[in-house]
């Protein structure tokens, strides 16, 4: 009678598995997400749980899903996209009861679900939380976390003027604030939201963006920015509405995988999920596919979608700094261009791309459009002689004409301090430890000066400069000099 309910749960994903989690506040219910290589455990469990969308399992698999079931163990089996995995040996009652819980979801569905479960096929009698009847999923045109109960369920508000008081209501709706447009289902929204509103933007977390637009309920917004948590397009409506208002998308992505996984991972992530999650959003125009949220253990080693921290404070910095140049004019902006060249002799190209006449037409371009771009060259001929001089890119060998550019050419100095500031700020201990091991003691074996700073081959042109990229590695190997290694990158 006092035991636990153990409800095992079978392909679920880690957002609907996560705030199943969240929602259970009963100690005497243990959940699991069970592996489908796992199925011969599925008889220990109290009750299973299995979501048939998508579900790949062999037969060797669904015999022991099948035999657990009829020797006694609750499953149940909902969205089967393949017949022979609809699995359900609970009564009708029950399967009905919990089929709703699930369609319904929210904290609220969940929670009552897995108490049910307890009482009613586990039977057991001791330590049940409050059972209520299955209630239709929240909705409403946009969302946010209750501010005075963040354990509780998310607050739907079904229109602009609804929301904004619940901003004014909690002191979030500031005049001359960035108002940024949230919308997609692939992250958790919570601590996005809570990062941008603390650093001054006025968040507008969207259920359907497709529908706000086509509703005119957007017309009353003055985005900077739209943030998508993406898979897949947005479509052409949004497009529309991105250009009309000149905005920039971004794209923080879920990498769907455990964090440490995915951190050993060299590749991290590929495949069908790659595109879905990268490449597909580019045609909306979507910038800054930045891995922001994965997978972490909660409660009962349930996995959880979190926003990963160093990494959400980066990604929300990169957006506040893109709503920034809104209110920039161009003559106060600076812009770096890293352009390709070969080390030597190689001429200036990248794939059949003419480098110099490229950045030459880009340079009168931004000169037009009122960047400051001083003592530009009056022919590309000139520009391009500028830049064999002194944005020239040098093999390891040739160490004495290294020493005569130093002297020459202009480059950039970085002292050590500066260096080493920004090397761990951004790279972090380790990393920096690992390029020391690589390329000995700063300034390494790069463009240095006599007293050992570092230099940098560029060249500047008022507020615009343009940087050679540098050597990926060092050693004999001209191909992975140029296009990476395994190693880390020299200083």
């Amino acid at each position: 009678m006092a035991s636990s309910t153990k409800i095992a749960f079978v392909n679920y994903q880690p957002i609907t598995l996560g705030e199943i989690g969240k929602a259970n506040d009963n100690s005497f219910i243990k959940i699991e997400n069970l592996d489908v290589e796992d199925l011969e455990n599925a008889s220990k469990f109290d009750m299973v749980f299995v979501n048939g969308m998508g579900l790949r399992i062999t037969e060797e698999q669904r015999e022991s899903l099948s035999k657990a079931a009829e020797s006694g163990t609750p499953v149940i089996t909902t969205a089967a996209t393949n017949p022979d995995n609809y699995i359900v040996s609970t009564d009708s009652v029950d399967t009905e009861f919990l089929k709703q819980y699930l369609q319904g979801g929210g904290r609220t569905n969940y929670r009552s679900m897995l108490n049910y479960v307890r009482k009613y096929i586990d039977g057991k009698k001791l330590f049940i939380g409050e059972i209520s009847d299955p209630k239709q999923a929240p909705s409403g045109m946009f969302y946010h976390q209750d501010l005075k109960d963040p354990d509780n369920e998310m607050l739907y508000f079904d229109s602009l003027s609804e929301y904004r008081n619940f901003l004014n209501e909690n002191n979030l709706l500031k005049s001359d604030s960035p108002e940024i447009i949230l919308t997609g289902q692939m992250g958790v929204p919570d601590e996005l939201i809570a990062e941008l509103e603390s650093t001054g933007n006025i968040v507008y977390p969207i259920s359907n963006i497709q529908q706000a637009i086509r509703n005119g309920i957007t017309d009353s917004i003055s985005p900077s920015a739209m943030i998508n948590m993406a898979h897949g397009r947005m479509g052409d409506v949004v497009v529309e509405y991105l250009k009309e208002k000149n905005i920039p998308l971004f794209s923080p992505l879920n990498v769907n995988r455990d964090y440490d996984e995915w951190m050993d991972d060299k590749m991290g992530m590929n495949g069908g999920f790659m595109s879905q999650s990268i490449v597909t959003p580019e045609i909306d125009g979507a910038i800054r596919p930045y891995a922001l949220f994965a997978q972490f253990e909660g409660t009962d080693g349930v996995p959880v979608i979190k926003a990963i921290p160093e990494r959400l404070t980066e990604f929300v910095e990169t957006v506040n700094n893109y709503v920034s140049l809104r209110h920039k004019y161009n003559r106060e902006k600076k812009v770096v261009i890293f352009y390709f060249k070969g080390p030597g002799q190689n001429s200036l190209v990248a794939e059949g791309l003419e480098v110099a006449p490229s950045l030459y037409n880009m340079l009168n371009r931004l000169k037009q459009e009122g960047y400051k771009v001083d003592n530009l060259p009056s022919s590309l001929a000139v520009f391009e002689k500028l830049i064999n001089d002194r944005g020239r890119v040098f093999g390891n060998y040739a160490t004495g004409a290294m020493s005569d550019f130093v002297k020459k050419a202009n480059p950039e100095i970085i002292t050590r301090s500066d260096y080493e500031k920004w090397a761990v700020n951004d790279l972090g201990q380790e990393m920096s430890e690992e390029i020391t091991a690589v390329d000995g003691e700063f300034p390494g074996h790069g463009l240095k000066t006599d007293n050992g700073d570092l230099a940098l081959a560029r060249l500047q042109f008022g507020n615009i400069v343009l940087i050679p990229q540098t050597a990926a590695g060092l050693g004999d190997d001209d191909f992975k000099i140029v296009h990476g290694t395994d190693m880390a990158p020299p200083h």
